[in-house]
């Protein structure tokens, strides 16, 4: 059966990358969630999709200029999460995005300092973050995120040249295109692009991990 995770937390109902959205992932009944992390000037990992944080945040600038004590709040009135904060909710599994390259460093720091290892999936479109971070830690569970037009031209030789232990992360309209091709990856196929668990319903398998809105 695929594990459930919330696409920011559960970002139909709440504000993405919010505490508030983790929570309502779990209330909601979902193993765990996704979200994005990226560090600060000073180092410090936070939970943050866009480089600027005008869209969800309560004030502007880019997170990478400004130290961890410069934030403003998130437009629901919290505190711009830190990953640390989102790895002390009780989680089966957290998929930490790695954004704001290089990052990989700190996000390991603070997911390794909460003794998380077990319980996080590391991934990222830059490919060259995950291998680094695998490099320093062959313990941590890493994916290849994959965009719509990169996945369709992926080739079984492609996949096969990669380790056994990467998780393959593509989005729901790539897999629905070749399913067949998909299958016998499942269980390393983690699907993202998704509004409700229902729509992967026709896929004809079960992936190891959809990553859903909502439910």
């Amino acid at each position: 059966m695929s594990l459930i995770l919330g696409h920011r937390g559960h970002s139909a109902r709440y504000l993405e990358n919010s505490m508030e959205a983790f929570n309502g992932a779990l209330a909601a009944g979902m193993d765990g969630f996704e979200l994005d992390a990226q560090p600060t000037q000073d180092g410090v990992s936070m939970v943050l999709h866009d480089d600027d944080l005008a869209r969800t945040a309560a004030g502007a600038g880019v997170l990478r200029h400004l130290k961890s004590t410069e934030l403003p709040k998130l437009k629901n009135g919290e505190p711009l999460p830190r990953l640390s904060d989102a790895l002390e909710l009780p989680a089966r599994l957290i998929n930490v995005e790695l954004k704001g390259e290089p990052g990989w460093k700190q996000a390991l720091a603070s997911v390794e300092a909460a003794e998380a290892l077990d319980r996080v999936l590391f991934s990222s479109f830059e490919h060259s973050e995950i291998l680094q971070l695998w490099a320093e830690c062959h313990e941590a569970r890493c994916g290849f995120l994959w965009e719509t037009e990169e996945a369709d031209e992926l080739t079984t030789e492609d996949l096969e040249n990669l380790p056994e232990s990467l998780c393959f992360h593509v989005p729901l309209k790539a897999v629905k295109r070749r399913p067949e091709f998909w299958k016998p990856y499942a269980k390393r196929l983690a699907v993202w692009g998704i509004k409700t668990p229902a729509e992967a319903q026709s896929l004809g398998f079960e992936p190891a991990i959809l990553i859903t809105d909502g439910l």
